[in-house]
C-alpha cells in the first residue's frame, strides 16, 4: 500500500514539474487590452502557431509579433516596436507618439 501511494505521489510531482516547464513563453500577453488613457483604444493578442497576432479593435487590423527577450517584437518595413509586459501591474507598455502607452487587461 505504501508503494502505491509513493508511486502516485511521484507521478503527481513529475507531472507538475513537466507541465510547469512546458508553459509557453509569452502567454502573459494573451488576452484583450485597453489603453488606460483612451478606453476606445483596444487590441487583442492571440496565438498564431509559434507567433502572436495583435488584432485591432476593428478586427481588420492584424500585425504579427514574435516573443523575443521577454517582449513581443513587432517588425515593420522601416521600424520595429516592442510590447513589454509588466507583471507587477498586469499591464503592457507600448510605444506611443510622445511617451509610452499603458494598456490594462480588459475584464
Amino acid at each position: 500500500m505504501k508503494a502505491v501511494i509513493l508511486c502516485i505521489i511521484s507521478i503527481c510531482l513529475l507531472s507538475t514539474v513537466a507541465l510547469t516547464g512546458c508553459a509557453s513563453k509569452g502567454s502573459e500577453f494573451l488576452g484583450s487590452w485597453v489603453n488606460r488613457q483612451n478606453p476606445n483604444d483596444t487590441f487583442q493578442v492571440i496565438r498564431n502557431g509559434d507567433e502572436y497576432l495583435i488584432v485591432g479593435n476593428d478586427q481588420k487590423t492584424r500585425v504579427g509579433a514574435i516573443y523575443k527577450d521577454g517582449a513581443l517584437e513587432i517588425k515593420g518595413a522601416l521600424l520595429s516596436a516592442n510590447l513589454t509586459y509588466v507583471k507587477r501591474t498586469d499591464t503592457i507598455l507600448a510605444p506611443g507618439f510622445f511617451s509610452q502607452a499603458e494598456y490594462r487587461r480588459k475584464k
